[in-house]
């Protein structure tokens, strides 16, 4: 009876001890900031000396030009359903029936060599792109949402962007 007793109570302090230990090395491990944390730190509290201010002040400032500029977390899911219209757009012009389909065949491929593929130059995708980028871009000058010499910048980027998109190869998912 003993026996079974010492075992149960060898068992609490053994588990209480691997959990004060997991728990410390958690708070350990997110107290300590990584190597690309500390330099990210460092060159802000460099350009902030730079520029006058405090590091909190410069990183407040980046913040807000951030929102400003709508770069946050949801700008993200925005692109990503951006890069679904554009993939959309792109085997429309290819003659494929949707977005899956295109994605099967990008599978280790590029644009350039699945256009190629079913008889499609590569430039009737890339001009689709393009003008379904231009006209989105076109829409947001309309709507006011950017000025007109923003989206002169804007429509050169994309138009290069489009064009490197047409010679990347995608990875193949499993």
């Amino acid at each position: 009876m003993t026996y079974s007793i010492f075992k149960r109570g060898a068992l609490a302090i053994g588990g209480a001890a691997l959990l004060l230990s997991a728990t410390i090395g958690l708070t350990q491990a997110q107290a300590a900031p990584t190597p690309a944390h500390q330099q990210r730190q460092a060159v802000v509290d460099l350009a902030a000396t730079k520029l006058g201010l405090t590091a909190d002040e410069l990183t407040s400032a980046l913040k807000q030009a951030r929102k400003d500029l709508g770069l946050n977390q949801a700008a993200k899911l925005q692109i990503g359903k951006l890069v679904h219209q554009e993939l959309a757009v792109a085997a429309k012009a290819i003659g494929l029936p949707d977005v899956k389909a295109l994605r099967k065949e990008l599978a280790g491929s590029t644009l350039t060599a699945v256009a190629q593929k079913h008889n499609v130059p590569p430039s009737v995708v890339a001009a689709a792109l393009k003008a379904d980028v231009d006209a989105k871009i076109q829409a947001m000058v309309t709507a006011g949402t950017i000025k007109a010499d923003r989206a002169a910048t804007l429509k050169q980027k994309a138009e290069a962007k489009v064009d490197a998109l047409m010679t990347h190869e995608f990875r193949t998912r499993p």
